[in-house]
């Protein structure tokens, strides 16, 4: 083998190399989402979710806030948090708390071996196969026909259309981006993400008939 092609085939080897150990390295990185929440233009709150890879498995941590003033009087509040553990496509464990303007609501899954049993503030209830959530952070969800809602506990029917590409406008500025839609028992949720599948906005209407959008806190695009 002449130098030349030596050198050509080890560069190849070496970025080979490099890839898949910068693959790795994103794997096994924590990351982050912060969104500022709207109703109609009005800022309300936000959401936060961190995923933080461990050995065997993904842990996440879910937090929104949301508090809603009409001439200065609280309307409406809403607290929720959720900690989850995956495992590759599926859930494994998970606790959720939310007040919901002063409803309570949790979601405990037992430790009953690979049964999904969950205790919610409606009783029990278990769930068969791959348990996923609406973890909008994952594509892999709009590969899905039921998700948990982790608010309420209930295993919910999902329809999912990808629209296509569709540009949308955050703080002045049109994003390129693909739109999915998920329709869920009469009501649906638009989901924007970056071209490489980064979750960057969602917007839904909500039974008021207010739009409710969440906005990348930060450069996400």
């Amino acid at each position: 083998m002449n130098e030349k092609i030596r050198s050509h085939v080890m560069t190849i080897a070496l970025f080979a190399v490099f890839l898949v150990l910068s693959l790795d390295l994103q794997a096994n990185t924590e990351k982050q989402w912060q969104f500022r929440v709207f109703l109609d233009d009005k800022e309300i709150g936000y959401h936060t979710v961190r995923l933080s890879p461990e050995e065997d498995g993904r842990r996440v941590s879910v937090e929104a806030k949301f508090d809603v003033k009409f001439f200065f009087i609280t309307a409406y509040r809403y607290d929720h948090q959720t900690e989850e553990f995956w495992e590759g496509a599926c859930l494994r464990d998970i606790q959720s708390r939310t007040d919901n303007n002063g409803e309570q609501l949790f979601i405990r899954k037992q430790a009953e071996g690979n049964n999904f049993t969950l205790e919610t503030h409606d009783g029990q209830q278990e769930l068969q196969g791959c348990v996923r959530s609406f973890a909008y952070w994952d594509p892999e969800l709009l590969k899905t026909s039921r998700l948990l809602n982790t608010q309420t506990g209930e295993y919910q029917d999902v329809e999912i259309i990808e629209l296509g590409n569709n540009p949308i406008e955050i703080e002045g500025r049109m994003v390129e981006a693909i739109q999915y839609r998920l329709m869920i028992e009469g009501s649906s949720i638009d989901l924007w993400y970056t071209p490489d599948m980064n979750w960057l906005a969602l917007q839904s209407i909500t039974e008021g008939g207010y739009r409710l959008s969440y906005y990348p806190a930060g450069e996400a695009f």
